[in-house]
């Protein structure tokens, strides 16, 4: 769930009157006048190099690496390798243990020399243990129980019939599954505390492994747009599963918060984005509703930027992944009550991932205490490891992808759906609907690429009907109307004399959407990065916070002069980001960092990285082995 932030203010610039001559006076022969104009000279030439050299002395002051302050120069970037047609996730250099191989990988298991972190890296690794059982191993059927104390699996129950049901073929609504999981998980509670275990001691934990892998096939045709825009902004694979551990991705699924679509955004990150509902008028003289959040292509650049702009603002993904769920404000409470409790008073370089492994562990009951960090939150970035391991072995078909672009009509344009289909196929084009069986009718081939108008069903012979025939406009309440046509369609259209899209609003998908191309990656997107190094470990200073501002303003101008796909998404990131840093909850974080400076790092890191990052080959580095299916657990006999 995420909050809402102020709008980031603007600033105006003044304007200067021109100066005002009179021709009847020989000024140029007054020398008070000379000397005046020699002074406005020079101060003008002094505010310019001033201008230019405000940026690296603010670098100079926070010890960073100093920028250009010329025009930036872009940084030429690796040409993305070729997606394989098939591959999976352990193939790929984006897997969680290799980009965060300290903390994921058990590569920190000693917990650079100090006991109790080491302890809380093992308790942690024992808590993604936990929800790789619950997300690979068991199955919806099942209730696990167990003693937080120790860890032991007390007893595994099943719904066995309703498994063998499933198994046999029949349909099994999930909802009515946890309703009577709901009823045995009160009755197994009660069992064991009669038994004399505490209620604060006993787990109980849904399966939830068939949930998974239909999750996986319901992602099938966006998650290769997933991968690369995951690649893109420098996050993990992690990312990719925040639709199933948010919906399972259905896209229908409306939060009690009121949140939407399959990544759960809030209405005002959807109207931000332009993503609205609204009817469209049909041949009939009914109307059909438009619900733009039901499509993945819609939402997906939106929920992947909070997530880099959450990631950013409290210093890490880890960290962030679970903002998008509890919010960077609980995040700030959570590094608040990791200072205060003495956490980094032992370690060498505390950094924000030891405060948020703490908060799950050790600092959880002190953590909950003070915020809205409750369980749900402790297990958000476990499930999506979960989730991530259950399914990481599994084949991702490139072949699947869905392939479209996204469409809009100039303005004062309309036309009926039957229309458009009707001139599609006069063009004698053939087109890549995606993947879509033979035989299917244009109709059919537009209401699949189009989720999000809800469009009736009609057999592939019967064409459009009445029923469906929209008429397609370029607005509808206020907003504009996108919907999706097969790749080059618009092109297409245009040389056969229908020239009636908008193709600064056309916007293709297809394997090499969301590459970074050569020169796009400019000198302050690598200063933007090494700031987001230094929050890591705690830079939350009002010195870096005048630095993110600087940044955000060359974004601004870099975005106004290339405003390609790439610059508006890193400048919607760093002012999400700015946002987040202008609230009072910053503000605290930023005196509490401030009062327990003695214990935090020193203001200069040693060049080199921790000593445990160090034998981690770059883009390698040893992978977690998964964990074995754990045996099933019996009741004692005779209960």
């Amino acid at each position: 769930m995420q909050m809402k932030m102020n709008e980031p203010f603007r600033t105006s610039g003044s304007e200067q009157p021109e100066p005002r001559t009179d021709p009847r006076v020989r000024l140029w022969n007054n020398r008070t006048v000379h000397l005046g104009l020699l002074i406005m000279v020079l101060f003008t030439a002094s505010m310019m190099i001033f201008a230019g050299m405000d940026l690296l002395a603010r670098n100079l002051l926070l010890r960073l690496r100093p920028v250009q302050t010329i025009e930036a120069v872009p940084v030429s970037a690796p040409a993305p390798a070729p997606a394989p047609a098939v591959f999976t996730f352990e193939d790929l250099d984006l897997h969680p243990d290799r980009l965060h191989a300290p903390f994921l990988s058990g590569s920190l298991a000693e917990g650079r020399g100090h006991a109790a972190h080491a302890r809380r890296l093992e308790a942690f690794h024992d808590l993604l243990d936990l929800y790789e059982i619950r997300q690979r191993y068991d199955d919806n059927f099942t209730i696990r129980v167990l003693d937080s104390r120790t860890n032991e699996t007390l007893e595994v129950f099943s719904l066995d019939h309703l498994r063998q049901a499933y198994e046999q073929g029949k349909p099994v609504d999930w909802r009515e599954v946890d309703r009577l999981r709901t009823t045995e998980t009160r009755r197994l509670s009660k069992k064991y505390q009669d038994r004399g275990i505490p209620g604060g001691a006993l787990m109980i934990r849904w399966g939830r492994a068939n949930q998974v892998r239909e999750a996986r096939e319901r992602e099938a045709a966006y998650l290769a747009y997933e991968v690369a825009l995951a690649r893109q902004l420098g996050l993990s694979l992690l990312a990719t599963e925040i639709g199933t551990v948010e919906t399972f991705n259905e896209d229908h699924l409306v939060s009690t918060a009121g949140a939407r679509s399959r990544y759960q955004l809030m209405p005002y990150l959807l109207r931000q984005n332009g993503i609205e509902h609204y009817e469209l008028r049909t041949g009939s003289g009914r109307t059909v509703k438009v619900y733009e959040e039901w499509h993945p292509l819609l939402t997906m650049e939106p929920a992947f930027e909070l997530m880099r702009a959450y990631a950013n603002a409290v210093g890490h993904e880890l960290p962030g992944l679970s903002a998008y769920h509890t919010g960077p404000f609980n995040i700030f409470k959570l590094y608040q009550s990791f200072l205060t409790s003495g956490g980094a008073s032992a370690l060498p370089e505390p950094h924000v991932v030891d405060a948020f492994i703490w908060g799950l562990t050790d600092g959880f009951e002190r953590v909950s205490g003070k915020s809205s960090f409750k369980e749900r939150s402790r297990g958000y970035v476990p499930a999506l490891y979960g989730s991530f391991r259950a399914t990481a072995s599994l084949p991702i078909d490139t072949s699947q992808t869905v392939r479209a672009e996204r469409v809009r009509l100039k303005p004062g344009q309309s036309l009926f759906l039957s229309d458009l289909l009707r001139a599609l196929e006069a063009t004698g084009q053939s087109f890549a609907w995606g993947p879509d069986e033979p035989g299917t009718s244009f109709y059919n081939h537009f209401r699949r690429l189009n989720p999000h108008i809800v469009l009736p069903a009609a057999p592939d012979s019967a064409g459009v009907p009445l029923e469906g025939d929209v008429r397609l406009v370029d607005r509808a309440a206020g907003a504009r109307v996108s919907f999706f046509l097969p790749p080059g369609a618009a092109e297409a259209l245009a040389r056969h004399g229908l020239d009636v899209f908008d193709p600064a609003a056309t916007f293709r998908f297809d394997h090499g959407t969301f590459d970074l191309a050569p020169g796009e990656k400019t000198p302050w997107d690598s200063a933007y990065e090494a700031l987001v190094e230094d929050i890591g470990y705690f830079g939350f200073t009002r010195a870096n916070r005048a630095y993110l501002d600087s940044l955000r303003v060359r974004f601004q101008a870099l975005a106004e002069r290339y405003p390609t796909p790439y610059r508006l998404r890193q400048l919607r990131i760093i002012e999400m980001h700015a946002r987040v840093w202008a609230s009072k909850f910053w503000d605290q974080l930023a005196q509490t960092v401030e009062a327990y400076a003695g214990q935090l790092r020193a203001p200069v890191r040693p060049p080199m990285p921790p000593e445990s990052l160090r034998n981690v080959p770059e883009g390698g580095g040893t992978l977690r082995a998964p964990i074995r299916p754990p045996a099933p657990v019996s009741p004692p006999r005779g209960q």
